[in-house]
């Protein structure tokens, strides 16, 4: 009778064992995964110009040059003189007109000797400045013997930074130094503005998000025979 009702009892709790068995085994899995010891490095760096700040000036400068004129140059031999241009991001602006230049037809040269025409630039200014500004109370520090600190309140506010450039142009008679052709200034600026209203935002404006989400949903492929198709 007893090897019997042993029997039962062991039948009865079998399967409970067996069902809290995996769930032992995978919390004690869990726990053991929790204590283990572990650390994570993360380097961060920054360049010395960011990118917002090369972007307004290039879209500063790609607007100038879109409505800078150019001499008749087709088929000619044209050497770029850069001697009179000092400006941040030179190597933009250079490399930007000698496209210019390439796509109405010249045909640069390296050497003044070796060209018909030459083409002297020059930039008024190529630099970059902000504003902010905002609606709210300013903090407000009153001094006493029980002095009192009151926080700066900002229920809208702005900042906007902007891009300018000043570019122009001559061309002459590389042999007898007659003028040829004067382009006059042109000023351009691009700009960059975030917003808020009562802590709600950024919210950003300006050409070069502009320029930003036309980059994001296409790019254009020009041609040599002057056309262009976007991708």
């Amino acid at each position: 009778m007893h090897q019997f009702r042993f029997e039962l009892l062991r039948r009865a709790t079998k399967p409970q064992c067996e069902s809290v068995r995996p769930w032992w085994f995978c919390c004690q899995i869990l726990v053991g995964v929790l204590l283990l010891p572990g650390c994570t490095t993360t380097r961060m760096s920054h360049t010395a110009r960011t990118g917002m700040e090369q972007l307004l000036l290039s879209n500063a400068v790609d607007q100038a040059l879109e409505k800078t004129p150019l001499p008749p140059v087709d088929g000619q031999k044209v050497y770029l003189e850069e001697k009179y241009l000092d400006c941040v991001d030179k190597g933009y602006l250079v490399a930007s007109v000698r496209e210019k230049l390439l796509q109405a037809g010249a045909m640069l040269v390296g050497k003044p000797e070796d060209s018909v025409v030459t083409i002297e630039l020059r930039s008024g200014g190529v630099g970059t400045d902000n504003v902010d500004k905002f609606l709210g109370t300013p903090a407000v520090a009153i001094p006493g013997p029980l002095p009192l600190q009151f926080p700066e309140v900002r229920l809208y506010e702005k900042t906007s930074q902007f891009g300018t450039a000043k570019i122009a142009m001559v061309a002459y008679q590389t042999a007898t130094g007659k003028l040829l052709f004067d382009s006059g200034r042109q000023l351009a600026r691009g700009d960059d503005s975030r917003w808020s209203l009562m802590g709600i935002g950024p919210f950003q404006t300006g050409t070069v998000r502009q320029e930003v989400n036309q980059a994001a949903n296409s790019y254009p492929v020009r041609l040599a025979s002057g056309e262009s198709t976007s991708h």
